[in-house]
């Protein structure tokens, strides 16, 4: 007899902002014990990832455990608690689904689950909808904290600017942060400043500038114009006085301090003007969500100067209007190489020519070497976007071809009606049981009675939830149909008014159909 040995992965993790939570070698020992009670004939796998916060899923032995799910590797992962897999629902809910698409199974010790049953699937997403609160939860708190630190002119965390470095200082009874000047790099930024101030560059011409002359940070790399707005941009430098607190205050920016404290002397702290993580990208906020206080550090640059930087980024915008409007996909369209492509309009004056060409933003400035992706010329990018549209106007169905929608999340949930005919079946046999309990009531039956009742409502239960599975699924596969019946009623809409649209017009629609288009320098990959 051919005896088959189950392949069961355990997981662990431990957050690296909390000391609270069970360690990671105490996660695989727990499951190591689970294993051993639950199972005869195993392999036992370790994976762990130590330091990282169920938040972010770009975790090395997580990442190694979903490559064997899908290589078909492991037949069961155990874990402690469902949020050491991940604390977010939408995270979670993949990561089942592609258990499911496997026919891998998952078990939770902490909360009893085993998703190789209707109930368990159901309480493994009430349980991981609970996680998630908790996360959102710790994140507020977080956040209501840091705010009081900026408040208090206190650095919140993170990196600081370049020109300055961080120290441990005693406040009250207890140890703070706060910014203090770096001189090894003040000359750099005060050059990158003055640079920009006294020649008319713009963000690109500053980086060209910068390249041409191999001038690089101390850590020897370049500026991106990403880099050198974040540079010029931020608040920090500045001295907090009057004309400093009048900008911000015209900006909407919540003022977290008292005005009297704006004297000049020290400069300014900023909470929330970005959003982001590790792994995600980061986002800037409206002003009206920015904490300005003053800190506890010395000003590099003055209000003046300062100030004259913003002024010259807000002419800049102003005046940076487009005279040819050529290129539907101007805003969509990227290269292979990650970076967005823009168009170059030239004049040819000696044949009374014009040439309108797509380009890599990445290889216009830092080369060849980055990137080899030569012009292209606008029409025929164009051209071949037109041509796609037109042929999923004329047949429907092609648009499958340029849309993705994961089916395999539906592919474990029966059908509605197969479901609601079960929990009627099970329905019926508990009247007939409480029926039957009705007439022996006082027999030797009774008690065997109640424990089938019993039984036949856990099984009632679990197709409840089963159902609400299954309805949830049903409301998602109709959201993703009425999507591509916009979707195309959109793109009828366009081919229609191809001729009669004005730029402006067209370039919006395309942006807002076009979740992706990427030209690899032979093809051009389009989703929509």
């Amino acid at each position: 007899m051919c005896v088959i040995m189950l392949r069961i992965a355990n997981y662990s993790r431990k957050s690296i902002y909390s000391d609270k939570s069970d360690s990671t070698d105490v996660q695989y020992k727990l499951g190591e014990e689970y294993c051993k009670s639950h199972y005869t004939d195993y392999a036992l796998y370790k994976y762990e990832d130590e330091g990282y916060t169920g938040a972010n899923t770009a975790r090395p032995d997580y990442s190694r455990l979903v490559a064997d799910v899908k290589d078909g590797k492991l037949d069961i992962v155990v874990c402690y608690k469902i949020d050491r897999i991940s604390r977010n629902v939408s995270d979670f809910s993949g990561f089942f689904n592609i258990l499911s698409e496997h026919n891998v199974q998952f078990v939770s010790i902490k909360e009893q689950i085993d998703t190789s049953t209707p109930l368990g699937r159901a309480m493994m997403y009430i349980c991981s909808v609970f996680a998630q609160m908790e996360r959102e939860t710790i994140a507020e708190r977080i956040t209501d904290n840091m705010i009081e630190l900026a408040k208090s002119g206190k650095w919140a965390g993170g990196r600081p600017p370049i020109g300055f470095q961080r120290q441990r200082v005693n406040i009250g009874n207890k140890t703070h942060t706060i910014l203090i000047e770096n001189p090894d790099e003040i000359p750099f930024l005060n050059m990158v400043v003055d640079t920009f101030l006294n020649n008319n560059y713009s963000l690109s011409g500053l980086e060209t500038y910068f390249r041409k002359n191999n001038i690089k940070t101390l850590n020897g790399n370049y500026l991106s114009t990403t880099q050198l707005y974040s540079i010029l941009k931020n608040p920090h430098y500045v001295a907090a006085d009057n004309a400093t607190l009048d900008y911000f205050k015209n900006l909407g920016c919540i003022i977290g301090c008292d005005e009297s404290k704006f004297t000049g002397e020290y400069g300014i702290i900023a909470y929330g003007r970005t959003a982001g993580s590790r792994g995600r990208k980061h986002i800037v906020h409206d002003p009206s969500k920015w904490t300005i206080s003053v800190g506890m550090h010395h000003p590099i640059m003055t209000s003046e100067k300062w100030l004259s930087i913003q002024s010259r980024f807000g002419h800049n915008k102003i005046n940076k209007t487009r005279i040819h409007k050529v290129g539907i996909l101007k805003g969509v369209l990227r290269c292979s190489c990650g970076y967005a492509m823009r168009v170059q309009h030239k004049v040819d004056k000696t044949y009374h020519k014009t040439y309108d060409n797509y380009f890599c933003q990445n290889r216009n400035r830092r080369g060849v070497e980055y990137c080899d992706r030569k012009f292209t010329p606008v029409a025929d990018l164009d051209n071949a976007v037109i041509n796609i549209l037109k042929t999923i106007a004329l047949d429907k169905s092609a648009i499958d071809n340029y849309t993705h929608t994961d089916k395999s999340i539906y592919a474990y949930l029966r059908n509605h009606k197969d479901v609601q005919k079960d929990i009627e079946a099970i329905g019926l046999k508990i009247n007939n049981l409480t029926a039957a309990l009705g007439s022996n009531a006082n027999s030797t039956a009774a008690k065997y009675l109640i424990v089938e009742i019993e039984i036949v409502d856990k099984q009632l239960t679990g197709l409840k939830y089963e159902l609400l599975e299954v309805e949830q699924a049903e409301r998602k596969r109709a959201k993703a149909h009425e999507d591509t019946e916009d979707k195309y009623k959109m793109i009828c809409y366009i081919v229609e008014h191809l001729e009669t649209a004005d730029y402006d017009e067209l370039n919006g629609l395309i942006k807002d159909l076009i979740k992706e288009c990427i030209w690899d320098g032979k093809s051009l990959k389009v989703q929509l």
